[in-house]
């Protein structure tokens, strides 16, 4: 079991990364050539592109719960109708979402506060990301389902292969078409990926997809979903609260910071998700021991993790001010921003453990429970009482906040509650 689950765990942190430093790219070309607006603008947008790609992954994650449940239980032509549905469902919310983003996004911006230079750089950015959407929702759903199937380091592969193709369209796109021309660049990458990954993948064209079963697939997509989407819409909230404390230097900072607290989240992310497929198969195969085994992996691999990412505060704070080009009142702020957030990876890291149980588990409701009262009620909340009170660096500190109350809440749950049956949950 430990080496099925490392199997599945390195290839999947390796592909969440990637996903990391892709918004990693963008903003470095971005802030060395628009400076604080455009750092501002790519962050503002930010929310409309991780919806995009967690619908993608939510879908991936919930079609894999299902086949890798039927699998389990040896249900293998019950298992292939789970994945052509699936490839289905995906096909269909990301070209919803292509024709709904660029007739929406430039309103959305500026309801989450853009205006002027800010506006006129995300909206640029949104109407290429809101078009190609199908692209990503298919390249993020499709590894979720290579993984699933035990093709995890081809995952990776593309995964790696894709954001050389980012990086490659960015040095020749960024300079000439701004915002548009990163945009470009991440659009055609996921279509790389996508091609690649459907070719791996090889659906049994003769196996139908059962319509019926989209329901349950959109019930179990919902806790993976929000687990991969609640940092961004947290970040919105953040964004909005941000321009109100501090101006376009304090969402600039957040930017920056962001690049490197929503990468550490994508690493811990790819632990989960990469635990997700075993958890699931042993519990269609009633083997409670292999999945004990496998979470308790898992757990030590996030608290090693979250104590390393803490101990790379010093760096952060003397290296990305300088290389992503922010301005000398940014810089200040992030001095502070850096250590506030420091304190949030471990509650981040168990906050992930328990969702991703839970939704492994078929348990939607708990992990619901959650992964919703963060964005819903936590953040917002936390943002309106400390950004009043301590200003910007009150800002900082609701999501450290945010995050803690999340985490003693989600172990005190675990703690009390134990897995039930699959016909018993609801």
């Amino acid at each position: 079991m430990n080496f099925k689950l490392s199997r599945y765990i390195v290839p999947s942190v390796v592909a969440m990364v990637v996903v990391g430093t892709n918004t990693n790219i963008d903003g470095f070309f971005i802030g060395n050539i628009l400076g604080d607006d455009g750092l501002a603008a790519i962050n503002i947008v930010w929310p409309i592109v991780a919806f995009i790609v967690s619908v993608g992954t939510g879908i991936g994650v919930g079609g894999s719960v299902l086949f890798n449940a039927r699998r389990g239980s040896r249900k293998m032509s019950e298992a292939e109708t789970a994945m052509n549905t699936t490839l289905v469902f995906l096909a269909a919310a990301g070209l919803f979402l292509s024709v709904l983003f660029p007739f929406l996004s430039e309103r959305m911006l500026a309801l989450m506060g853009a205006e002027g230079a800010v506006l006129s750089h995300a909206h640029e950015y949104a109407l290429v990301i809101g078009g190609g959407a199908v692209f990503q929702v298919a390249g993020a759903g499709l590894l979720v389902l290579l993984r699933n199937c035990g093709k995890a380091y081809q995952v990776m592969i593309y995964s790696v292969l894709g954001l050389a193709i980012h990086l490659v369209l960015d040095i020749f796109l960024a300079e000439p078409f701004g915002m548009a021309g990163v945009a470009a660049a991440t659009v055609i990458s996921q279509l790389a990926v996508s091609v690649l990954s459907i070719i791996s993948l090889s659906p049994d064209r003769h196996v139908k997809a059962e319509l019926s079963l989209i329901p349950k697939l959109a019930a179990s997509a919902s806790a993976p979903f929000g687990l991969n989407f609640v940092p961004s819409l947290a970040l919105l909230f953040t964004n909005y609260f941000a321009l109100r404390a501090g101006g376009v230097a304090a969402v600039s900072a957040y930017a920056v910071m962001s690049y490197a607290v929503y990468t550490f989240d994508y690493i811990f992310q790819g632990i989960c998700d990469g635990v997700q497929p075993v958890i699931s198969y042993c519990m269609g195969a009633d083997d409670k021991k292999g999945e004990a085994r496998a979470m308790k992996t898992s757990a030590l691999i996030l608290a090693v993790s979250s104590a390393l990412f803490c101990a790379l505060t010093p760096l952060m704070i003397k290296l990305m001010p300088g290389l992503f080009a922010v301005s000398d009142d940014a810089h200040r702020m992030m001095n502070t921003g850096f250590v506030i957030y420091a304190f949030s990876y471990p509650c981040k890291a168990a906050v992930k453990y328990v969702c991703s149980y839970y939704y492994s588990c078929g348990r939607t409701k708990l992990s619901n429970l959650i992964v919703y009262l963060d964005p819903l009620v936590l953040t917002p909340g936390l943002l309106l009482l400390l950004s009043e009170l301590i200003g910007t660096n009150g800002v900082w500190l609701a999501m450290t906040s945010a995050q803690l109350i999340l985490a003693v809440l989600g172990i005190a749950i675990l703690l009390k509650t134990k897995r039930v049956p699959e016909n018993e949950k609801k």
